[in-house]
Formats: structure tokens, sequence, C-alpha cells
């Protein structure tokens, strides 16, 4: 794959630009612009009646022209919240141009959302945001990672202060459609209750190749025409992973975790956290995929094979309640995946520090670990928690 850099995006975008004045078709400027990485398939996202492309942009960027990368290449869904810090402003520099192509998902800050919270505080919070999209409106505000314990229970989403404020913002034309993401222990419960209560248009939740269980729920979705929308799909690899007979093919192997979401025929789309041009590219590679190649699926088993007992699955809730030191197994995983597999970190560290010292994974290394027992996927939790704890302490 030849390597993309801002450089060498601008120099093709300026000369896809003179191409597509000279034969006036913006299609061929598009895929020259973006080195012939573009969305090859869309797909209708639910009740939106939206023609979204089967890839769909995450988080990441730094760069406002990774953005206009992906934008050119055929990404017209954006996914962004008020928890990622600096993202709506970036994609505030670059959404104007592209504003009428764009499908914007934003996110309230999972804190905001309490039993509560009050609609004037959700109103106030959404024009936050508008502001730094640099838009008049959002086409989904979801609520964002419910079903975790860490922020409450199932009563969060049952405040009607949510769903007076959504009304409200559609009135005022500040958002069109309504959601929620998950990938929390109690993502089954909080979205069912959602989607039997006719409160969301799409939902996001986590999964990949490794997770399973979320089926029925998405299956009560596509029933009622609801959006259904995968994240926390590259969580599971990174670009330095260790598997010998892998070793030259870390692209092939990343594009085969995307491209078993994209066969699996579950989703509308996939949202992927895309940081830099090469990045894009790479998952851009597979749009289309329809589905999974013998070779593809000898990379996901060497990768199961070889992460099976280390990766914590988005949506288990199997380990819930299972320490007697009440340490929040699932956050804290999250927190070394931050640190390792995105390269945040700090992020991972100030979110570790941000525990209370006993609720730490400090005393792991001599625990019995119960936890484990309750793993239905043999995760080595105590070696896992007590190198997170290494990882993020700051002595």
């Amino acid at each position: 794959m030849t390597k993309v850099t801002r450089r060498t995006f601008v120099q093709t975008s300026t000369a896809a630009a003179a191409g597509a004045a000279i034969s006036g078709g913006q299609a061929a400027g598009r895929a020259a612009a973006t080195d012939g990485a573009t969305i090859k398939r869309f797909k209708t996202l639910g009740r939106t009646g939206w023609k979204v492309g089967d890839i769909s942009g995450g988080s990441g960027q730094t760069d406002p022209g990774v953005l206009e990368y992906m934008f050119q290449a055929g990404i017209n869904l954006i996914d962004t919240g008020q928890q990622y810090v600096g993202h709506e402003e970036i994609i505030g520099k670059v959404l104007p141009k592209w504003r009428s192509k764009m499908f914007v998902l934003d996110k309230w800050d999972p804190p905001l959302i309490t039993p509560t919270v009050t609609k004037s505080a959700l109103l106030e919070a959404l024009d936050v945001s508008l502001k730094k999209l640099n838009t008049t409106y959002v086409d989904c505000m979801a609520l964002h990672a419910i079903g975790h314990p860490r922020y409450g229970g199932l009563d969060r989403i049952q405040n009607p202060a949510i769903y007076e404020a959504w009304d409200e913002a559609k009135k005022l034309g500040k958002i069109r459609f309504t959601g929620a993401s998950s990938h929390g222990p109690r993502v089954i419960e909080d979205m069912s209750w959602g989607i039997d209560n006719n409160r969301f248009d799409l939902i996001l939740v986590g999964a990949n190749f490794l997770t399973h269980g979320i089926e029925p729920v998405l299956k009560k979705a596509r029933a009622k025409n609801i959006a259904t929308i995968a994240m926390k799909t590259m969580t599971l690899y990174t670009s330095d992973l260790n598997i010998r007979a892998l070793q030259g093919q870390h692209t092939n192997a990343r594009q085969a975790c995307l491209k078993w979401v994209l066969a699996s025929g579950l989703f509308d789309t996939l949202v992927v956290r895309m940081p830099s041009y090469d990045t894009a590219a790479e998952y851009l590679a597979v749009s289309g995929t329809t589905t999974l190649q013998p070779a593809d699926r000898a990379r996901l088993n060497l990768i199961a094979e070889h992460i099976g007992t280390d990766y914590c699955r988005p949506g288990c809730d199997a380990c819930l309640g299972a320490c007697p030191r009440d340490v929040p197994i699932a956050d804290i995983l999250r927190y070394r995946m931050y640190f390792e597999n995105y390269r945040e970190q700090k992020l991972g560290i100030e979110k570790y520090q941000k525990l209370p010292a006993a609720r730490r994974a400090a005393s792991c290394a001599g625990c019995q670990a119960p936890c484990e027992a309750s793993c239905p996927y043999g995760v080595g939790i105590r070696r896992r928690l007590s190198g997170a704890h290494q990882m993020l302490s700051l002595a």
C-alpha cells in the first residue's frame, strides 16, 4: 500500500480538482484525490433513510486534513461525542463544506445522563456541541455508554427529561434522530428497554469476531427498522501485535477483522477509529466486502488463538461483581487498551488515577482471582490487571 501523507494527499487533491473541472466528473476527482481508496458499498441506515457507506469514521483525528481525506473517499457518517476531547472542534473545521453530505452522530457525555438530569441541562450541552461542530444541527444525538454500571443503572435512561429534550431539539431543528451506544456489561438490558419503548432510531454497539450474545438485540432492532452500527471492531488488534505467523501480514489481519463485521450482515455500517491517512486508506480498502475468504478466516483464527485469553469482550458481564475488593475489571482493562492499543498513554493513566486507590489493581497479583473462574473465555484477568497497574501507575 502506498503511504499516504498530508503532502501527497494535498498534491493529489489539487490534481484531482483540476481533473474534475476539466471532465466535469465529481466522482473521478474523489477517487483520484484519495489514491483509489473509496467507499464501494452503501446501505440504508435503518429508518433514517440515509444511504451510508459500509465503512464509517470513528474518532482519533487531530489533523482536519485526515477528515477531509476520509470525506473525499466517500465516508459520509462521522461518529463523535462530547467526551472525546477536542474531536468535535476538529470536525467543525471541515464540516461546513460537507454538511449536506455528512451524517453526524454525536453523543452526550455519559456522566451527564443521570436519573435527575434536566431537559435544560441536556439542551445546553447540545448547544455547546453544535457550536464546536460549527453546525446548526446534528443528524443524531445519542446517549453514550448506556448499560455501564459505572454511570448508574437502567433508571438513568428512563429519565423523562431525556426524551423531552430530544422532542424539543427536534422541534427546533437541532437534531433529526435519536439513538444510544454501548459496549458495557448491561448492554442487552438497556438497549432492549430503549428498543421496546421506541426510544432509539439507531444503536451503536461493541461487536467484533470475538464477541457473542448481542445478536438478539440486533434482531430486535432490525425488526423495528432501527439502524445498527458496530464499534469496537479493531480494539482487539494493534499494529505491533507479536504473532510470528502474521509477521508481514499485519495489514491483512487488521482488515480481516473489519471484513468479518461487513460479511456478518448484522450491521448497516461500522465505525472505526482513523487517526491518520494511512489507517483511513487501509480500512477503506475493505469497503464492499460481503464474504470472508479462507485466508481471512485463517488470520482471524490465528488472532483468536493468540489473544483470546487476553481480550476482554465488550458487552460481557460474566465477571461483574466477582471481585471481592470491588476492582472495576472491565474499566481498568479498557484503560490499558487506551495505553497499549490506542497509543493514548496519557488518557489511560489519567482515567486510572481517578479511581480510588482501594479500587485499583495493586493487590491483584496476590489475589486468588475468583474473577477468572467467572470468565467464560478464560481471560487471564489477574495477569492483565497486574500488568495494567504497572503501566498506568505514576509511581
